[in-house]
C-alpha cells in the first residue's frame, strides 16, 4: 500500500497475487518443513560417513562417486532452472489475472453474453501453465534421472570391488553386508537433500520474486522536512509536464493558479488529460517537469497524509468496501461517533434510505457495494466527503450515470458538499457546469481554453464545439423519446 500507483501499472492484479500467496507458500514449506530435514539428512550423512570409512576406506571413496556428479549436476539445474520457474509462475499469475478478471467483472461478463469467451479465455491460460509445467517436467527428467543413475553405479561397482576382496580375504562377507546396508541408509538422506535443494531452488526463486516488491523504490514519499498545515484551498500548477510511460506525454506544460473555495470545471476528449490533473493534485504521481503548488508549498514538501486529510474525492463509480454503511461512511476519519455519521449522511440525502434496509446503518453493502443502486453508493461516497470536510474536493463526473431523480437529489447533496470549498469538477455532461467559476478546456495533456460558460461559447472554440455536439444528441434523445411515447 506504500507504493505509487506507477507499481500498479507496472504489475498486473494476478502478478501480485501470485507472489503474495504461492511464492510466500513456497518460502513458508521451505522453512517450515525442508530446512530442519536438510540440517537432520545432512548430520546423518555425516555420521554414517564416518561408519562407511572405518568399515572400509577403499569402498567409501567408491561410495563417494554420486556425490560430485550431484553437485555438478544441482548447480547447472540451479543455472538454468530460474528461467524456466519464471516463466511457468508467470503463466500461473495470468491465469489468476483472467479468473479475478471473470469473477470481479461477471456483470460486464453476463449482461454482454461473454461467458463462452471468459471461459475460453480461462482455459487457453490454463492449457498455457499446463504446457508450461510440462516443460519444466521434461527440463528437470535432463538432470534427476542422470544423477540416480550415478547410485545405482556406484553401488555396482560396491559389489563387484567388495565381492573381489571377499574372495581375496582382506575383507569378510560379513564386513560387506554390514557396508551395504550402511551405504543404502547413507545413500537415502543425500537423495533426500537433493529432493530439499529442489525445493530451495523454488525457494530462492520466490524469495527473490517477494523481495522484488519488497523493495520495489517507493516513487512517491514523505521528504524529511515535509510540512503540515491547514490548507486553505489555493492550487498551483506551473509548467507541469507528466508521462506514464517515458514516451507519451498526458500533461504537457500546464500552468493554471486556483483561488481558495473556487469552483473550477475540466471538460475535454476522452485522453486529454483530465484524470491525470487531478491524479498530481491527489500525489498518486509524481510529476515529471514543473512545480504543483497547495498554498504556496511545493506539493512534494507537504506530507502525504496531510494531502489525504484534507483533499476528498468522489467518483463517478464509487467503489465501496464489503463492509457496513456505517463503516463505509467513516473510512474518512478515525475515531467518528455514529451521531457524526448520521449528520453527514443527511446532508448527503442518504440517510432515508440508509433507514429503510434491514439493519439501517450497520447493513452490510457487499462486494463494491452490489446491494445497492448506483445513486444510493453515490450518496454514501458523498456522505464520507462530507464527513471529511475537507478543503479541497475533487468531483469526476459524479452524476453522469444517474437518473433525472436521483441526479436532482444527488446535486443538492453536492451543494452542501462543495460550498466554501475549493473544488475541481470533472464533466462530460456540460450543462452541469453553467455555475462554476471557470471551466479549463483540455486536449491531447494541454490547457486550451479557460473561461466561463458564457465567455467560451463566444469563443467558438473546442468547448462550443463539444457543446454543440452534445446539444444535438440531446435533441436527437428527445426526438426518439417522443416517438416512444407516442
Amino acid at each position: 500500500q506504500r507504493l505509487s500507483l506507477a507499481f500498479y501499472d507496472k504489475y498486473s492484479t494476478g502478478r501480485l497475487i501470485s507472489r503474495i500467496t504461492d511464492d510466500v507458500n513456497r518460502v513458508q514449506t521451505f522453512l517450515t518443513q525442508s530446512l530442519g530435514l536438510i540440517i537432520i539428512d545432512i548430520t546423518t550423512i555425516a555420521f554414517i560417513g564416518i561408519f562407511l570409512f572405518w568399515l572400509s576406506p577403499q569402498l567409501s571413496l567408491v561410495a563417494l562417486i554420486p556425490i560430485p556428479i550431484s553437485y555438478i549436476g544441482t548447480t547447472i539445474y540451479r543455472r538454468f532452472s530460474r528461467r524456466y520457474y519464471h516463466r511457468l509462475w508467470r503463466k500461473w499469475s495470468y491465469v489468476i489475472t483472467v479468473l479475478t478478471e471473470s469473477i470481479t467483472s461477471n456483470v460486464i461478463v453476463k449482461t454482454f453474453g461473454k461467458e463462452r469467451d471468459m471461459f475460453k479465455k480461462f482455459t487457453r491460460s490454463l492449457t498455457n501453465f499446463i504446457e508450461m509445467n510440462f516443460s519444466v517436467f521434461k527440463f528437470e527428467q535432463k538432470f534427476w534421472p542422470a544423477i540416480g543413475f550415478s547410485f545405482t553405479i556406484s553401488s555396482l561397482l560396491i559389489w563387484w570391488i567388495g565381492g573381489q576382496e571377499v574372495l581375496s580375504g582382506m575383507l569378510s562377507l560379513g564386513s560387506l553386508t554390514a557396508f551395504t546396508s550402511y551405504m543404502w541408509r547413507f545413500y537415502g538422506p543425500i537423495n533426500r537433500l537433493i529432493n530439499n535443494l529442489r525445493i530451495l531452488q523454488r525457494a530462492i526463486i520466490s524469495g527473490e520474486r517477494i523481495f522484488e516488491i519488497i523493495d520495489a523504490e517507493q516513487e512517491v514519499k514523505d521528504k524529511e522536512n515535509a510540512k503540515d498545515f491547514k490548507f486553505r484551498g489555493e492550487v498551483e500548477y506551473k509548467g507541469v509536464w507528466f508521462t506514464y510511460d517515458g514516451i507519451y506525454y498526458a500533461l504537457r506544460n500546464i500552468n493554471l493558479r486556483v483561488k481558495p473555495g473556487e469552483h473550477i470545471g475540466i471538460v475535454g476528449p476522452s485522453g486529454s488529460g483530465k484524470s491525470t490533473l487531478i491524479k498530481l493534485l491527489l500525489r498518486l504521481y509524481e510529476p515529471q517537469r514543473g512545480i504543483l503548488k497547495i498554498d504556496g508549498v511545493k506539493i512534494d514538501d507537504i506530507r502525504l497524509d496531510a494531502i489525504k486529510r484534507q483533499i476528498a474525492i468522489v467518483m463517478q463509480n464509487p467503489r465501496l468496501f464489503s463492509a457496513s454503511i456505517a463503516e463505509n461512511i467513516s473510512l474518512s476519519r478515525e475515531n467518528v461517533t455514529l451521531e457524526e455519521i448520521i449528520i453527514a449522511a443527511k446532508a448527503a440525502k442518504a440517510h432515508e434510505f440508509i433507514m429503510k434496509l434491514p439493519e439501517a446503518y450497520d447493513t452490510d453493502v457487499g462486494l463494491n457495494g452490489s446491494r445497492l443502486s448506483g445513486g444510493e453508493r453515490q450518496r454514501i461516497a458523498i456522505a464520507a466527503a462530507i464527513l471529511k470536510n475537507p478543503r479541497i474536493l475533487i468531483l469526476d463526473e459524479p452524476t453522469s450515470s444517474l437518473d433525472a431523480i436521483t441526479e436532482e437529489e444527488i446535486t443538492e447533496a453536492i451543494d452542501n458538499l462543495t460550498r466554501g470549498r475549493t473544488t475541481f469538477i470533472i464533466a462530460h455532461r456540460l450543462s452541469t457546469l453553467r455555475n462554476v467559476d471557470r471551466i479549463i478546456v483540455m486536449d491531447r495533456g494541454g490547457i486550451v481554453e479557460i473561461g466561463t460558460h458564457e465567455e467560451l461559447l463566444r469563443k467558438g472554440g473546442l468547448y462550443k464545439k463539444l457543446y454543440e455536439s452534445q446539444f444535438r444528441g440531446f435533441m436527437k434523445q428527445r426526438r426518439v423519446e417522443k416517438i416512444v411515447a407516442k
